[in-house]
């Protein structure tokens, strides 16, 4: 079984900045360069986001309350210059208590089918603090 963390790595975590590239580019009507500069990242990895070439093995935009916490991430970014350094610390809290919520357990299952979400309590216990 591999560890959460690798699935969070791996899966979430782009997912989430895929999602986040998205609300900005679509939604907060940012140009591609003025999202790569915000977020730190190249133009080319805003375009794969938003083509779907990265971060699409996991969908987020289904999820209601993690929508809602990339929006407001996504306002108080282009609201104030945060720091790379910020943003991944709020980034990575959403994915903690995504996966505290028991979110992605299904897709996690879907990895790897010897998981049983009915019996796993890993998630809530290592990121209920989130």
């Amino acid at each position: 079984m591999s560890s959460v963390l690798e699935l969070c790595h791996r899966y979430i975590i782009p997912a989430l900045k895929r999602a986040l590239t998205e609300v900005m580019h679509e939604e907060l009507k940012l140009s591609r360069v003025e999202v790569a500069r915000k977020l730190g990242i190249s133009p080319s990895a805003v375009s794969r986001y938003l083509h779907r070439e990265r971060g699409a093995m996991v969908e987020v935009s289904g999820k209601p309350e993690l929508m809602s916490e990339l929006r407001r991430l996504a306002t108080e970014i282009v609201r104030g210059d945060m720091s790379q350094y910020e943003i991944e610390v709020e980034l990575l809290r959403i994915a903690f208590r995504a996966l505290s919520g028991k979110h992605f357990c299904g897709y996690h299952q879907r990895l790897e089918p010897e998981i049983d979400p009915a019996a796993c309590s890993i998630c809530p216990e290592l990121f209920s603090a989130f």
